[in-house]
């Protein structure tokens, strides 16, 4: 897709039901593939990320059938996954690369994962390195002291570890939870900040042996089974952009249905309530994560401080919270937002880099060992030309901010959204009130 030119919209109206959960498509394929039998997972997300996940799937023996136009998988398996042949690219997706390197780990064959360029410059010793004390046989491409794909994976035998997390990570503790069903006795995780349960909910979906114990997370090996079908709530990190966009727009109401509020994914939420966003949970609806639909309505923002504890819960809405901080009256502060430099980009630097387009105050700081965005909000920007910088939410976030500018705005490879939301643009211009 070539640059689009976005104009400024008055409000946006409606309501919409939004692409599943990227999250949680990603472990309900995975976990499918390890219960013997036949699993259908209903509201799939059918994003770049998502569909690297099921191609890794496939090529290691498990049927995979996709219905694109009914939003749904179907995924056959023996239990047992097979040699792959050849390696298996994980293109851009850091999430499949970790959690399939924990599945690998414990697999009685080779392996060998490779990515794209941006992913290869991702860093992967944070998953490696608990995975070796487990007994995994691991071995990284090395450079400047650091590991990263292309990995070597080959056949061990996995003991249980008790692991204490010390940076958050979700994609961490899926990737040892996973080697922990192959693993002989019992693996432990312990998080200093609790980080997206997705994992821990969806194998006990499938009846895995997993309990709480000593404020850790422990999992022991066995087989699954598979609960016949799974369906996947909306993306709270999609529904974000919307969100957003309805708080800004003057006169904006909008309805997003069956939208996935699992309490350690929707800081977000909390944060956007606590700037004066007008936002309900209405039609609450329970079963393996739960779900709601949002109502929300135009709302006047006012600066606030997220604090370090908070950015598990809503790290990959940061980069469109700082267009709404962007847009709300006084000092917005972020605090330990430098996770946000080992993302698909260094999205500190793209987000500051449009928003100063923007005309926005934006800069940081580094104090007590972390590092802060801090953004000055005048209530308005100004239309821009930005770029993406090949990131899906830095691309997703500034659409939104060329929606709320006063001018007409550009935007550089829309296209990159693909990887988590193939028809984000086509559903904002179903809710666009010209």
């Amino acid at each position: 897709m070539k640059t689009m030119i976005i104009k400024p919209c008055k409000a946006i109206h409606g309501t919409a039901e939004l692409p599943g959960d990227k999250s949680i498509s990603h472990r309900a394929a995975i976990l499918s593939s390890l219960a013997k039998g036949r699993t259908e997972i209903r509201r799939f997300l059918f994003s770049d990320d998502c569909l690297v996940t099921l191609s890794a799937l496939k090529a290691m023996g498990v049927g995979v059938r996709i219905f694109r136009r009914e939003h749904r998988v179907v995924i056959d398996s023996s239990g047992v996954l097979c040699p792959p042949m050849g390696s298996l690219n994980m293109n851009e997706s850091g999430t499949s690369a970790r959690m399939l390197m924990g599945l690998l780990a414990g697999q009685g064959f080779a392996s060998r994962l490779t990515g794209a360029p941006s992913l290869l410059k991702r860093p992967m010793a944070r998953v490696i390195k608990p995975l070796s004390l487990m007994g995994a046989g691991i071995q990284a491409r090395r450079k400047g002291g650091k590991d990263y794909l292309p990995v070597s994976i080959r056949p061990s035998v996995l003991h249980g570890i008790c692991w204490r997390q010390e940076v958050a990570s979700a994609q961490v503790k899926s990737a040892l939870l996973l080697a922990g069903l192959f693993a002989q006795g019992e693996t432990c995780v312990h998080e200093a900040v609790m980080t997206r349960d997705h994992t821990e909910r969806m194998l006990r979906f499938f009846g895995a042996d997993l309990r709480m114990s000593g404020g850790g997370i422990v999992v022991k090996g066995g087989e699954l089974t598979s609960p016949g079908f799974v369906i996947v709530p909306g993306d709270i990190s999609s529904a974000a952009f919307f969100i957003v966009a309805a708080l800004v727009l003057k006169g904006s109401r909008l309805v997003l249905k069956h939208v996935g509020v699992n309490p350690t994914r929707t800081g977000a939420i909390r944060v956007l309530q606590r700037m004066g966003g007008r936002i309900r949970l209405v039609s609450r609806q329970k079963g393996y994560e739960p779900a709601a639909d949002l109502d929300i309505r135009f709302s006047r923002l006012c600066g606030t401080r997220i604090r370090s504890a908070e950015i598990p819960s809503l790290i990959d809405e940061l980069p469109v919270l700082m267009v709404a901080a962007s847009l709300a009256e006084g000092r917005t502060v972020i605090e330990g937002a430098g996770e946000l430099r080992v993302k698909e980009t260094d999205r500190i630097r793209s987000m500051s880099w449009n928003l100063k387009r923007a005309g926005v105050k934006i800069g940081t700081k580094v104090a007590a060992g972390r590092e802060d965005i801090v953004i000055t909000g005048s209530g308005g920007i100004k239309g821009a030309h930005f770029r993406s910088f090949g990131d899906h939410r830095t691309a997703m976030s500034m659409y939104v901010a060329a929606l709320a500018a006063s001018g007409v705005s550009s935007l550089d490879d829309p296209a990159c959204v693909g990887k988590s939301f193939p028809e984000y643009f086509s559903v904002f211009k179903h809710l666009i009130a010209r």
